[in-house]
């Protein structure tokens, strides 16, 4: 029907009834029943069109709804299938009964997922669920696999993954990340389609009700009522789909969007670079362990709240998973510019956290990869990882990814498997040694103590400095084992130097949870009482930032083992966040001024008056000060000259195996004693040995 037909009836028929009312008043009567028939038929053809724009609505809504419910289960198989994966990897990294079960669970979440799928859909969605479930189900029957190989500890289980489960997982991945795409986006051309047919009815139901106003408004509210729910669960669920539910921020899914988005070639503007950056945080997990997941949850809101304040409009900030975050710069002048903004972002984050549960201490490792010709988003986001992986090591904060030396990292996933086994097995062939770099007494130029520096001779790769391969230990939960097994080495070494007649106090770093272990204190009598070493001839250093996490609980700790006789170092002074008041209160015996502070000591005077600073507050505080990295004669005289106790570094001695550490002790204790015009003992350890137990 054409409602111009409709209106023009009407108006003929109401024309018609007032000419014949006015020709013959006997048809009035008739007339008005003419008028009213007239206006019942008009009624009737207009309720019809009404009860058919219903149905029309109403199987349009089914549609909609039947599009989002297929939208949110594509959506929820997307998440499971990548949890899915998260824990499979996860089990390679710590395979466990409670990995393999969390495992197991997401699997299965991700299999009913797919089963919803196929259940609810029909047509060519029932076809796209079927084919994704048979990937589901190649992708499990290879991760199933890999996890017995791991479980059986089967060198091919790396061979396995790569050739089988990663292409597995990407390809399921991909697939069901375009089915749910597509169904998002019919879901919203249905939206579309609702909306048009709203509009249709509204229009007619205007014109034919002229004189029903009130009702038609009733009726237009609640189909706008309707239409705005359909719409706000529609926006929610994207929202919800494409957000992080914790932070608000931008989730994986929308930062690999957006990142696509802005690697198009066709949107750059000349001179303008695109930056991704990976921010991982350091310390976190001491958080969720001392005060609390919620804590822990806070800091990730606060993280997500300062790291907005330092980018710029239009840049995206993301929380890619745990306390792994992102951010992507889609136009930067220069790498200098990009820089700029990950050092405002370490800055910001350095900052303590004040948490109703206490203050937090944390800091970020910042990995950055600019966009080159032909760069796709898995390269971005790999090479932004391996600089973040360099710079958590190196301890810099802020590394930009280098070809020639990122992609030299060994794989992280293989050394902590050996690192596990080595662990584990308690390394037979001795591949974990120990260097030590003698430690030289300015006051009479003899070494009384040697630092123990960790070392790997791996069979395949060499021998790998701390830096390869500690962060891995870390991350992967193998700080404390690997904190009681170096100490081991270290305690039998000096009890074989204390029965040669050559007592040598030996530090040894410790990590600071092992200071929230309860084996801790009995992990060190034991050790002594193992080899026989005297309690006095074992340092244990300390980070002043592993101080900060629990205070109380860590000077509990260093408090019964110095009644034990053990020394405490506090390690790396003046780059944590420890206040004069926890500094007071610590129990410790020595305090190392941080080499950063060291090494510019000739030609800073800033630094020169923060190292005399240091060792005034020291010997106040009844602790001797040892200066770590010194490389040049100029700054080991000045630290004669400001009081420094002791030092140590490449100028004097490098750490060197302990069969040659005797020679390397005499050469620092010449070149001490050459540069501070000390004279010369008849005894070169006599010193040594004297102030190994009273330094």
């Amino acid at each position: 029907m054409r409602w111009p037909s409709w209106r023009r009836a009407v108006k003929r028929l109401g024309r018609q009834g007032v000419s014949a009312r006015r020709a013959d008043p006997v048809l009035r009567p008739r007339r008005s029943l003419g008028m009213t028939a007239a206006l019942a038929f008009v009624l009737c053809g207009l309720g019809a069109f009404t009860l058919w724009g219903t149905l029309q609505a109403t199987q349009a809504t089914e549609a909609q709804s039947k599009a989002l419910v297929l939208d949110a289960v594509f959506s929820e198989a997307s998440s499971a299938v990548a949890v899915q994966e998260m824990q499979a990897r996860h089990y390679q990294l710590e395979p466990s009964v409670a990995a393999r079960a969390r495992y197991l669970e997401s699997a299965a979440q991700a299999d009913a997922a797919l089963r919803r799928a196929v259940e609810l859909s029909s047509g060519a969605a029932h076809d796209d669920a079927l084919r994704l479930q048979a990937e589901q189900s190649a992708y499990r029957q290879a991760a199933d696999e890999l996890i017995v190989m791991v479980t059986d500890r089967n060198p091919e289980a790396v061979t396995q993954d790569r050739l089988e489960v990663t292409p597995a997982y990407y390809t399921l991945q991909h697939d069901v990340t375009e089915v749910s795409r597509s169904h998002h986006v019919q879901a919203q051309k249905l939206v579309a389609d609702l909306r048009k047919v709203q509009t249709r009815m509204f229009a007619a139901t205007v014109v034919g009700f002229a004189v029903g106003l009130g009702l038609v408004a009733a009726i237009w509210r609640v189909m706008l009522g309707y239409q705005r729910r359909v719409l706000q669960h529609a926006e929610v669920s994207q929202h919800q789909a494409l957000h992080d539910p914790l932070t608000g921020l931008a989730n994986r899914l929308l930062f690999q969007r957006q990142l696509e988005d802005a690697l198009d070639p066709g949107g750059a503007a000349p001179g303008d670079q695109l930056a991704v950056m990976l921010i991982d945080m350091n310390g976190f997990k001491a958080v969720n362990d001392t005060l609390g997941h919620q804590a822990g949850d806070d800091v990730l809101v606060e993280t997500g709240h300062r790291l907005r304040k330092v980018v710029r409009d239009g840049d995206t900030v993301a929380r890619l998973g745990g306390d792994e975050f992102a951010v992507l710069l889609p136009r930067v002048g220069s790498v200098e510019a990009a820089v700029e903004i990950a050092e405002r972002a370490t800055g910001a984050l350095r900052r303590n956290y004040l948490l109703p549960a206490g203050s937090a201490a944390v800091s970020g490792s910042v990995g950055m990869a600019l966009a080159h010709a032909g760069t796709c988003p898995e390269d971005m986001l790999r090479h932004a990882d391996a600089a973040m992986y360099r710079a958590k090591t190196s301890g810099k904060g802020v590394a930009v990814y280098d070809p020639d030396v990122d992609t030299d990292q060994p794989s992280r996933m293989a050394l902590f498997g050996d690192l596990r086994a080595l662990l584990t097995e308690g390394d037979p062939e001795g591949e974990l040694v120990l260097y030590y770099q003698p430690q030289v007494r300015l006051s009479d130029a003899t070494v009384s103590a040697a630092e123990a520096l960790v070392r790997w001779q791996h069979p395949q790769l060499g021998l790998l400095s701390p830096d390869a391969f500690l962060y891995v230990a870390e991350t992967g939960g193998l700080e404390i084992p690997l904190t009681y097994h170096l100490m081991g080495i270290a305690v039998k070494q000096a009890a074989k130097w204390c029965a040669q007649g050559h007592p040598l106090t030996v530090s040894v770093n410790v990590s600071p949870n092992c200071l929230l272990d309860d084996a801790f204190v009995g992990q060190v009598r034991s050790a002594l009482a193992e080899h026989g070493l005297p309690a006095t001839l074992l340092r244990l250093e300390i980070t002043e930032s592993g101080m900060t996490t629990d205070p109380v609980r860590a000077q509990d700790v260093l408090r019964r083992v110095r009644r034990d006789g053990v020394q405490v170092s506090i390690d790396d002074f003046g780059t944590g966040f420890s206040s004069l008041n926890q500094l007071k209160l610590l129990s410790a015996d020595e305090l190392k001024i941080d080499k950063t502070f060291v090494h510019d000591l000739a030609t800073d005077p800033g630094d020169a008056i923060l190292v005399r600073s240091a060792i005034e507050l020291a010997h106040n505080l009844g602790l001797f000060v040892t200066a770590e990295g010194v490389e040049d004669l100029t700054a080991l005289a000045m630290l004669d000259e400001l009081g420094c106790d002791q030092v140590q570094g490449f100028a004097l001695a490098r750490p060197v195996p302990p069969d040659v550490l005797m020679a390397e002790i005499r050469k620092a204790q010449d070149t001490a004693r050459a540069t501070l015009k000390r004279p010369a003992r008849r005894d070169p350890l006599s010193a040594a040995r004297a102030g190994a137990l009273n330094p």
